[in-house]
């Protein structure tokens, strides 16, 4: 039977018992109405890549021939995937023999039904096997597997490397969206880069986890926008304004560090400043301002 030609498929192995190995026209190719297996749109979207990237399937779909059609009984998705990806001739094990449309029903739930599982501490060890960043997106393991291993991980994280990213969505309530409208206005004219590096990433759900424990705040939006709260805070204790131009110390003297006698000395001074009413805790950089400006006039 091998080498056999049909308009659907061209067979390159008998196997016996009504199985065959064939070379078979993806176009004629049909799936179930009904398919109980399901899978996640980004799930389905890596296996179109890795299948693009083959060039063709990794395993044998299971076909039915039925009244003169092929049908698809396991591998919906990797034909789907397959279709998707340009795909145009596949290989497949196809039952010949001729089955009822219950035994057909049968085996469709078999296929999808009867299937193992996988040890976790086992995955954790063939991950660690995993040197490439492509080839870890490639497996489509999940995070909690991937714990273990994530320090390799970030080590092979690069900006040369092209990641598929998540959206993260806050949901605020009205008066919590005027706050973070005002935080963003302060924030104009900044240079804001719209990539923050993983490092970052993982500090900020780091310091938010710390943050919900330091002030009991269990739930994620409202320990955020209490986070932007506290930005203002700072930005209003100092009297920023969003109209005027302001930089960081650090700019003028090169360092954000000075000895602590000079510290000493300086907090005594604003003390003193405030107590007269010459600054206040909201400008106490005047004092800095004043000095400078009576030294300039000296000077001349």
């Amino acid at each position: 039977m091998a080498g056999e030609q049909s308009k659907n498929y061209e067979v390159i192995y008998d196997m016996g018992s009504g199985l065959v190995i064939a070379k078979v026209n993806i176009d004629f190719v049909k799936e179930q109405d009904i398919n109980a297996r399901i899978m996640k749109n980004e799930m389905q979207d890596q296996l179109t890549q890795n299948i693009k990237k083959r060039g063709q399937l990794e395993s044998l779909p299971f076909l039915v021939l039925s009244n003169g059609r092929l049908e698809i009984v396991s591998g919906h998705h990797r034909i789907k995937s397959a279709r998707a990806a340009g795909i145009k001739e596949l290989i497949a094990i196809i039952d010949v023999s001729g089955l009822t449309r219950s035994q057909i029903a049968a085996k469709q739930l078999a296929h999808n039904a009867i299937a193992g599982f996988d040890d976790e501490s086992t995955l954790r060890e063939i991950c660690k096997m995993i040197t490439d960043v492509d080839d870890m997106l490639e497996s489509y393991i999940g995070k909690e597997i991937m714990e273990e291993p994530l320090e390799q991980y970030e080590k092979l994280a690069s900006p040369a490397v092209h990641f598929d990213f998540k959206n993260v969505t806050f949901a605020f309530l009205p008066h919590q969206i005027a706050d973070m409208d005002v935080l963003v206005k302060a924030l104009q004219g900044s240079e804001i880069v719209g990539v923050a590096s993983y490092d970052d990433c993982q500090r900020f759900v780091e310091t938010l986890g710390k943050y919900q424990q330091f002030t009991d705040i269990r739930n994620v939006g409202a320990a955020v926008h209490s986070m932007i709260e506290n930005a203002n805070e700072r930005m209003n204790a100092v009297g920023f304004n969003e109209d005027e131009e302001w930089t960081y110390l650090t700019k003028l003297f090169g360092s954000n560090a000075i000895p602590a006698d000079a510290a000493d000395t300086i907090k005594s001074a604003i003390k003193k400043a405030e107590k007269a009413g010459i600054v206040s805790s909201k400008n106490r950089w005047e004092l800095i301002e004043r000095l400078c400006e009576d030294y300039l006039n000296e000077s001349r």
